[in-house]
């Protein structure tokens, strides 16, 4: 295999640990937040892409809570 495969299959395997972020929002978002229950009902961790693309939806939903 060549190295660049190598690096690759490695990205695709690497894994996020969202304990922290878990942590964060049982803290911080209200006990009925909707953003609250999605990201405690997440598993502790995830792979990468999986984990990023999670977290890009995190953020979006959370700016949808914090609108007046």
């Amino acid at each position: 295999m060549q190295e660049g495969q190598k690096s690759q299959k490695s990205q695709k395997t690497d894994v996020i640990c969202l304990t922290e972020i878990k942590e964060t929002a049982r803290k911080l978002l209200p006990r009925d937040s909707i953003l609250r229950v999605l990201i405690l009902s997440e598993p502790d961790q995830l792979p990468r892409v999986v984990a990023l693309a999670k977290v890009e939806i995190f953020v979006r939903l959370l700016h949808q809570e914090l609108k007046p």
